[in-house]
């Protein structure tokens, strides 16, 4: 799950406070319960960078290149 991108569909307010994220899997979305270092808004786009037991991701805020 490492290495992939969602969508943050509840605020994650960083350090302990959790959010919910949304991840494409397997021709489909998922939700997962998220944690970041710093607080992340909804619809903002993540990327996972860890895993926790309890469907729990780790995720740092994802910044495109500009085109």
């Amino acid at each position: 799950m490492i290495g992939t991108t969602g969508v943050v569909v509840l605020a994650i307010g960083g350090g302990q406070a959790m959010g919910e994220v949304e991840l494409r899997m397997a021709g489909g979305t998922e939700r997962f319960l998220a944690l970041a270092a710093e607080a992340i808004g909804v619809d903002e786009t993540v990327l996972v960078v860890g895993e926790r037991p309890g469907r729990v991701v780790m995720v740092e805020r994802w910044l495109s290149m500009p085109s």
